[in-house]
């Protein structure tokens, strides 16, 4: 039976994984999951076993090794598309299993729609607390007393359910969707204080929606609060009689560039929050995109320096994730002085390849192509257990990266394939369409 929309994830997700101890995934163990994870696809998914099985001419096999793992049927993401209107017909679970469909904060109003169970949220929320801990300073940020505030440049997450509807309109388990971002900023809130800076000022948003058919124009960007909490805290040490371990700024660096480039830089507003300020980076939107932001691209290594001038933030202290809604994979990256670009690291839940622009063939260390992640975890719900990116990225080790020791594949973006000028894959739009 399904639970009420008001309690659709038991609380206890809110601290489960709070005090983070990490589970081991060997390749004997992944490899075993795995197979269960495509064994599963194929008795319970039609799809799965008459298209896309048949598409690769693939049969189940009897165990699987790790060097097996790059012939497992994937999909493109494309397919979890609203249009293509496949969600439930990539079902490997009963409906009534299904708590929850996750949502991409899409700007062409065609979002990805993703059915999970409730272990499938169980292994995303255990996935956001090992990419905080082991990027975001998570252990940190609770010191006896203290506690942390994060300014996340996000709306808040009560406002997001009402985006993620008006997202996915016409999809008909409408009211049991969520923005998959929404799973993740929710622990920040038990941590300590987080403010949401993006803030609805409703005439505006009525208005927006009256005459341009867009909630663009009812946001607005709450730098100046930000700006009098912050003096507070350097001021005093505390927020609301609490006192404060770290300020982190999350959430969407198109937003913090916003921020930069058209205020604090000219304001020449400085703070000294050296060993204080943390920047942990999220959701993507490195290209000028991102949900209903339609901005300019963002110079990362400037976004370094910025960070640097007017905060006194280091680049030991800036943190990015890197996710999407068809998979529960979260990668974590640090920025690297060698690349001038965040380095991004597979989680050991997970396994990565990266595949060519022509035949998708796998590439070697240095090569570009497009990003297929693997994982048996989190993908009870439906049959993403396999699924190709069409972001452009290059492939800078298979087992550790050269800048922190971080075992484990690491990655770089590039760009994305449909942005990409002179660049297509033939085999993955033909497929496709």
């Amino acid at each position: 039976m399904l639970l009420k929309l008001k309690n659709q994830l038991p609380e206890e997700f809110n601290t489960k994984y709070f005090d983070f101890k990490p589970r081991k995934y060997p390749n004997d163990k992944f490899c075993e999951d795995l197979l269960d994870q495509v064994k599963s696809s194929y008795n319970n998914c039609e799809y799965y076993r008459k298209k896309l099985c048949k598409k690769f001419n693939f049969s189940i096999p009897d165990e699987l090794t790790i060097e097996d793992v790059e012939k497992i049927p994937y999909l493109p993401t494309e397919f979890y598309k609203k249009s293509n209107n496949r969600a439930l017909e990539l079902l490997k679970a009963p409906l009534d299993d299904i708590v929850l469909f996750s949502c991409s904060s899409s700007t062409t109003g065609d979002p990805s729609i993703v059915p999970r169970t409730i272990e499938d949220f169980d292994q995303i929320q255990y996935n956001s607390i090992k990419v905080f801990t082991e990027f975001f300073r998570w252990k940190e940020l609770k010191a006896g007393p203290k506690r942390c505030l994060v300014f996340n440049f996000s709306p808040g997450r009560t406002f997001m359910r009402m985006m993620a509807k008006r997202n996915s309109k016409g999809f008909e388990y409408i009211d049991k969707t969520r923005y998959f971002t929404a799973c993740m900023n929710k622990p920040w809130e038990y941590y300590g204080h987080e403010e949401y800076l993006v803030k609805v000022k409703w005439l505006k948003t009525i208005w927006a929606i009256l005459s341009t058919f867009s909630i663009r124009g009812g946001f607005i960007l709450d730098v100046t609060k930000m700006l009098k909490m912050i003096n507070k805290i350097v001021k005093t040490g505390k927020w609301k009689d609490t006192e404060v371990s770290k300020i982190i700024f999350g959430g969407s660096p198109l937003l913090m560039n916003n921020m930069f480039e058209k205020r604090l830089l000219g304001e020449n507003v400085f703070y000294d929050l050296d060993g204080l300020g943390f920047v942990g980076c999220g959701g993507g939107g490195w290209d000028g995109v991102k949900g209903e932001a339609k901005l300019d691209s963002v110079d990362k290594v400037r976004f370094i320096d910025n960070y640097q001038k007017v905060f006194n933030v280091k680049s030991k202290d800036i943190a990015d994730i890197y996710a999407f809604t068809e998979s529960p994979t979260l990668f974590g990256g640090h920025w690297s002085e060698k690349f001038q670009d965040f380095l991004l690291h597979c989680p050991d839940t997970s396994r990565i390849i990266i595949r060519d622009l022509d035949k998708l063939e796998p590439v070697g260390v240095g090569e570009d192509g497009l990003l297929e992640v693997i994982t048996p975890y989190g993908v009870n719900g439906s049959v993403n257990q396999a699924i190709l990116v069409d972001d452009i990225v290059e492939l800078i080790s298979k087992d550790k990266c050269p800048d922190c020791g971080y075992q484990g594949a690491t990655f770089r973006i590039k760009g994305r394939l449909k942005n990409a000028q002179g660049r297509q894959c033939s085999s993955l739009i033909d497929w496709v369409f």
